[in-house]
């Protein structure tokens, strides 16, 4: 603290050193308080990123806990002008058609323009919805187009050389923003049709849909059409896309089920399952060190922790145990020793080839049970861990209160100690210096007496 030293000016003792030492004392509970503050904050940096990982794992469990996503299927296709694309779950099939035209946009354009006359155009979607424009330049009439919500159709000014006195023409060009005959339009300018060729107009593209036959040739032949070139759920979950290169020839497109990727989604599962109980394991177990290596007995930063040993032991049981009470070593998932979860690979290989559905199902399952178990723990708002860092919060910080008065009270102790032993320094002060005035009166008072008495 600052402030007028007088230390051993009268008295001869160190009274700065004897003020710290009678403050040391009281800084001992303080000390003890910074300790338990810093540990309390570390337990809450740990466990809220302890806290990520298990929200992190309910997400991936709870996306993993569809039946579907364990049922993965892969398409291929003769042509390389038709597409396949299948969804997880998607049921294996195998399909012919014939390519018979591919989707197109309904486009047009007028007669080269030197400028717009004012008159009207008007554009009638397919639905008979009539849209009317205005402007005073062949500028302001696309712009206004443009900026029509819910018409479908862009205008754009395409460049068309120059007239005898040399003004720059422009052609009008309207197009669908989507294919399909829902896309038609029809365009009419003063009443006359924007795109008729006697006026020099033209439709540079009728809007059409995409179109397939089933079964060609067959009494189940079916035409399908499409107003983009993707035909969705063909068959269930699968999706086929068109090209022009495929237009006049068929297809066959297959969608089977991929017993490689099903494996890697369930060793994945697995892996994401361990990775977090083998972080839980390691940071709530005491490793004994050997005594003789230099080893150290080390404790798991969430050594008892009533929480942390609870949310272990409640995503060990949702993996290994189903609701049912069954195992799950007939898909070759099993619990080790050593709190993790085996996968051999073989034995869910002979599973899923005899029975797919219920590996699906079964994979779902255990999903969905460490999701539950993880989001329990997790919940942003609820969850038991979530919880258990908030009261840790309350309690650093109320540790702090307590650090930040014992260190006011510690401060307001120095300044009296300082005052009462700086009172002390000036109280011997004033008395050495009666002393030594009284000293000096009775050496006077003996001199003059000697004098008398001779």
């Amino acid at each position: 603290m600052a402030g007028i030293s007088f230390d051993g000016i009268a008295s001869g003792l160190d009274t700065t050193a004897l003020i710290g030492a009678i403050l040391s004392a009281d800084k001992m509970p303080v000390m003890l308080m910074e300790e338990r503050l810093a540990e309390g904050q570390n337990q809450v940096k740990a466990l809220r990123q302890l806290n990520t990982l298990v929200a992190e794992l309910a997400t991936k469990t709870s996306e993993m806990s569809e039946g579907s996503g364990f049922r993965p299927v892969t398409g291929t296709s003769t042509l390389e002008g038709v597409t396949v694309t299948v969804a997880d779950g998607a049921t294996p099939t195998s399909l012919d058609f014939s390519v018979d035209a591919v989707a197109a946009r309904h486009s047009g354009v007028s007669a080269p323009l030197s400028g717009w006359d004012g008159s009207e155009l008007v554009i009638t979607t397919a639905d008979g919805t009539a849209h009317t424009f205005t402007g005073t330049s062949l500028n302001d009439v696309a712009t206004n187009v443009n900026a029509a919500a819910g018409l479908g159709v862009s205008a754009t000014l395409v460049r068309a050389g120059t007239d005898a006195e040399g003004n720059t023409l422009h052609r009008l060009q309207l197009v669908s923003n989507t294919t399909g005959t829902a896309g038609s339009f029809t365009a009419t300018a003063g009443g006359t049709d924007l795109f008729d060729p006697a006026n020099g107009g033209a439709l540079t593209s009728t809007g059409a849909d995409a179109q397939i036959t089933l079964f060609a040739g067959t009494a189940a032949a079916q035409t399908i059409t499409s107003s983009s070139n993707t035909f969705g759920d063909l068959a269930t979950g699968v999706d086929i896309t068109v090209s022009a290169a495929a237009v006049g020839q068929t297809a066959s497109v297959t969608a089977e089920n991929d017993p490689a990727a099903a494996t890697d989604k369930a060793q994945a599962l697995v892996t994401e399952i361990n990775s977090i109980l083998e972080t839980l394991k390691l940071n709530t177990t005491v490793t004994s060190g050997t005594g003789t290596s230099g080893d150290e007995t080390k404790a798991g930063l969430f050594v008892g922790d009533s929480t942390v040993r609870s949310l272990q032991n409640s995503l060990f049981t949702a993996a290994v145990r189903p609701a049912d009470g069954s195992s799950q070593s007939w898909m070759g998932i099993e619990p080790d020793r050593n709190g993790q979860l085996t996968f051999d690979a073989e034995t869910f290989a002979e599973a899923l080839a005899a029975d797919p559905s219920a590996v699906a199902t079964a994979l779902a399952d255990l999903a969905g049970r460490v999701s539950t178990a993880a989001d329990t723990y997790s919940d942003e708002y609820d969850g038991m861990l979530t919880t258990s860092i908030e009261n840790r919060v309350t309690d650093n910080r109320r540790t702090q209160d307590s650090i930040t008065d014992a260190e006011r009270r510690i401060e307001m102790r120095e300044a009296t100690l300082r005052a009462r032993f700086t009172a002390m320094e000036l109280a011997i002060a004033k008395a050495n210096d009666l002393q030594k005035y009284l000293t000096g009166q009775f050496a006077m008072f003996a001199d003059q007496s000697s004098n008398n008495n001779s």
